[in-house]
């Protein structure tokens, strides 16, 4: 969190003058200036759980731009994280009404749709959000896409959402492993287990962990293509790390 900086007003204060003099173009510049701090504050106050703190700090940029989209939606994420849903939504729902534009609002929307189970809500503004390709993050957008079409059983369309993800990044091995799934689930058995292989490779370089979930489906990919080995192996892992979970049980139920 950046540290608050003290904003200066710049005055030129005339020889034998008392009269202050504001340049527009600097004040302009430091009430924009004010207002970031302001919401960085915020936001530093949200995730540290201090929701009186950060809404005091949003709403006093929010006094100085009572337009800023940042600051209206640090306040919807703190309403939401009160369960106050009702002000949430409205904070979000105002956001996207002045400010289409801004896709962090949107998305922050798109969290809360999901959060309360209004998951086609959700996805239509996933949909909107993805439309603007200057967006930091965008995979992201669409790996969550990817999330909520398969939750609502529209495979094919959950493999674009991913694919189109690891275009846009392809080191993301939490992708790989959603799309291994959705290839398993729609029985494309050896693009399952290649997206698998390649989560699995970030596993062993540390970049990620297998769960019980991830192993116990390599063992079923690795058993419906024939590779026995790969298969023990698994298995092996699975009943080692992940013993006592509902996966192995069921794995070892059906054998």
């Amino acid at each position: 969190m950046k540290r608050i900086l003290l904003v200066s007003w710049l005055a030129l204060i005339l020889a034998g003058c008392v009269t202050v003099v504001h340049d527009p173009l600097t004040e302009k510049a430091s009430r924009s200036k004010a207002v970031q701090e302001y919401v960085s504050l915020g936001m530093g106050y949200f995730q540290t759980r201090q929701y009186d703190l950060a809404i005091k700090r949003f709403r006093r940029a929010l006094e100085i731009d009572p337009d800023d989209p940042r600051a209206r939606s640090g306040l919807g994420l703190v309403y939401q994280a009160q369960q106050e849903y009702d002000l949430a939504e409205e904070m979000f729902r105002e956001v996207i009404r002045s400010h289409p534009e801004f896709t962090e609002g949107r998305n922050y929307y798109a969290a809360f749709l999901y959060q309360q189970g209004r998951f086609e809500d959700a996805l239509a503004q996933l949909r909107e959000a993805v439309k603007d390709v200057e967006y930091s993050g965008r995979e992201l957008l669409f790996f969550n896409i990817g999330q909520i079409e398969r939750r609502l059983g529209h495979n094919d369309k959950a493999i674009e959402a991913y694919r189109k993800s690891l275009v846009l990044n392809p080191a993301q091995p939490q992708v790989r492993l959603a799309l291994a799934f959705a290839y398993a689930d729609g029985g494309q058995d050896e693009l399952a287990w290649k997206q698998f292989s390649q989560f699995r490779e970030a596993v062993r370089r540390g970049l990620t962990r297998h769960s019980a979930a991830s192993v116990a489906l390599g063992v079923q990919i690795a058993e419906r293509t024939g590779r026995q080995d790969e298969a023990a192996s698994l298995r092996l892992l699975l009943k080692n790390q992940f013993g006592e979970s509902d996966e192995a049980r069921r794995i070892f139920r059906e054998n």
